[in-house]
């Protein structure tokens, strides 16, 4: 292929891409519209303000102030870890297939493949053209070793007596909200690195990005006015004080897809020789992703990678080390650590394997949702009393979401030009929102 064909190739690579970004960001689907980022706010103030409308006298309007803190507080961090972590999952690498030109013909070299989320410190070359598309699935099950569907958040009664809870029967009274969340995204990955030297890359990441979020919420007051004899419950979601109704159920589900956050990237080869291979990384997430749907941040995130890279028999071993600011709300800065290798096992045939972290740098950016516990000192109305400490959350409390990964994957040339990628992610703690395993397929065609 000449250096003309080539070029052209590019340019109209390069216009395909900005054109389906376009009709994503022009005629947007879904996404516009359902807004997922409200879904939370509505369950709270369904349960805490709505379902006790019909509560007798002023206790309809008790659990106003929790409703408010659960919008001021969970909202914002449950929103957050969702977009941060379906913006943030890594890209597949570029792989680098060596010709040679002693014929007068490119003939290609054969060798290991290439790593599957490690950076090689190698680049393409001058003129040379890498172009594919990936598919994800992500089934965030997991959050800090507890799954999603057992998310249960409770909801003290306003204080309207003297300070503390308890000095009044109804402030005894409790809401636990289990949000039994289910939540799972699918990303389209399409991408191009074009060599602009022997040793300089640039290249373009295109997401589109489908985002479902479900679940049946179900509702509990714990009534202790209920429980002393000859009065009547003061929270209820029903309307009949003999026959109350202290638990209901609100499915709720929410899709939306629409373009992520577009990824821009350079890669500078600095050091070649037979001993290593040396490279410096810059990766540029902008905002493109509607926030509103956890199709994106918001805010961007820039990443600087320094990559060694090292060739052994017929394989390849990869360190990358990196810094990654993240500029969103409630999202840390990151460490971010790579080692892998990949190894020729026959002709065209690749396997690679890989520990991947990532390391909370601030800790005033974690991740808190509901934290800690609440006093109530029960006063049943006849001299006594009872001290309980309540639980504000069932999620373990922590100050990072310090995150080890192990990727495996295979990489298979179908022709001197095609190849084939898969992969798993396997979670390797309990850190951060995790799927029990992340899949990923791929091909990719170069120039």
């Amino acid at each position: 292929m000449s250096v003309e064909t080539k070029q052209g190739a590019l340019v109209i690579m390069v216009k395909k891409l900005i054109f389906l970004g376009l009709v994503f960001l022009v005629f947007p689907t879904d996404a516009s519209f359902a807004q997922l980022d409200r879904t939370f706010d509505r369950l709270f103030d369904e349960f805490l303000v709505t379902g006790f409308k019909l509560s007798p006298g002023e206790h309809g309007m008790h659990f106003i102030p929790a409703s408010q803190q659960a919008s001021r507080e969970l909202t914002p961090a449950l929103n957050s870890l969702i977009a941060g972590k379906i913006s943030s999952f890594p890209l597949s690498s570029t792989i680098t297939i060596n010709y040679n030109f002693d014929s007068g013909v490119p003939v290609r070299d054969f060798g290991s493949l290439g790593p599957i989320f490690a950076e090689s410190a190698k680049t393409l070359g001058r003129n040379r053209l890498y172009v594919g598309f990936n598919y994800t699935y992500l089934g965030l099950s997991r959050y800090r070793g507890l799954p999603t569907e057992d998310f249960r958040f409770t909801f003290t009664h306003q204080d309207v007596g003297a300070e503390g809870l308890g000095d009044r029967t109804g402030e005894s009274d409790v809401v636990d909200l289990y949000l039994d969340l289910h939540l799972d995204a699918n990303s389209y990955v399409v991408f191009a690195t074009y060599g602009i030297t022997d040793r300089f890359d640039i290249g373009i990441a295109l997401p589109i990005v489908n985002v479902n979020l479900e679940g049946r919420a179900r509702g509990v007051v714990q009534s202790f006015t209920f429980a002393i004899p000859n009065l009547e419950p003061q929270h209820q979601f029903g309307v009949d004080p003999l026959n109350p109704v202290f638990e209901k159920e609100i499915p709720y589900q929410e899709t939306a897809t629409g373009l992520g956050d577009l990824a821009l990237r350079m890669k500078y080869h600095a050091v070649q020789s037979e001993l290593l291979h040396l490279a410096i990384l810059l990766d540029l997430r902008l905002p493109t992703g509607d926030e509103r749907n956890f199709l994106g941040t918001g805010k961007p995130t820039t990443t600087i990678l320094g990559i060694l890279s090292k060739k052994i028999g017929g394989g390849t071993t990869h360190l990358n080390i990196g810094y990654q600011r993240r500029d969103a709300e409630l999202d840390s800065d990151e460490l971010e650590v790579v080692l892998g290798f990949d190894q020729e096992v026959f002709t065209d045939f690749t396997i690679a394997g890989e520990f991947i972290a990532e390391i909370d740098l601030d800790v005033d950016d974690a991740i808190s949702l509901f934290p800690g516990s609440i006093e109530i000192v029960d006063q049943p109305g006849d001299g006594s009393q009872s001290i309980r400490h309540i639980d504000l959350s069932s999620i373990p409390e922590r100050e990072n979401d310090n995150t080890f990964d192990l990727a495996l994957g295979v990489r298979i040339a179908a022709t001197e030009q095609f190849s084939l990628l898969g992969s798993i992610l396997v979670p390797l703690n309990h850190g951060g929102l995790k799927s029990t395993v992340t899949a990923s397929v791929g091909m990719s065609v170069f120039f």
